[in-house]
């Protein structure tokens, strides 16, 4: 469910008829206010702001949640800090993950360190 929305084709130009919407491809949509609307580690990509830093790899390559495209804070208290071996996650896990006999973390720090939820 990655929600990247590509701004066009590789020459910066959109296709002709495409629309913005929620896993389609076309340009940022005139209409939206600047503020909702975040850009990707890739240019030709962006999700909407609020999707920025909420532990889920929107972007596809994790620049909505790493540097130096954005700033998160740390991984609040529901999440378990490690080197995600899930695609949907980029440095942290949900802690209702941790324990549960699968390997979330490269390092199965989820598995042996992480206290569960």
């Amino acid at each position: 469910m990655n929600k990247i929305f590509p701004q066009g084709d590789a020459n910066g130009s959109a296709a002709a008829g495409s629309k913005a919407l929620p896993g389609g491809e076309g340009a940022v949509p005139q209409s939206l206010p600047g503020f909702l609307v975040a850009h990707c580690g890739d240019p030709a990509s962006w999700i909407y702001s609020d999707q920025m830093c909420d532990g889920i790899n929107n972007c596809g390559d994790c620049s909505d949640e790493l540097s130096p495209v954005t700033t998160c804070p740390p991984c609040g208290p529901g999440w378990w800090r490690c080197p995600s071996a899930v695609f949907r996650y980029c440095s942290c896990i949900p802690r209702s993950l941790c324990r549960d006999h699968l390997q979330h973390c490269f390092d199965w720090s989820d598995e042996y360190s992480c206290p569960g939820p």
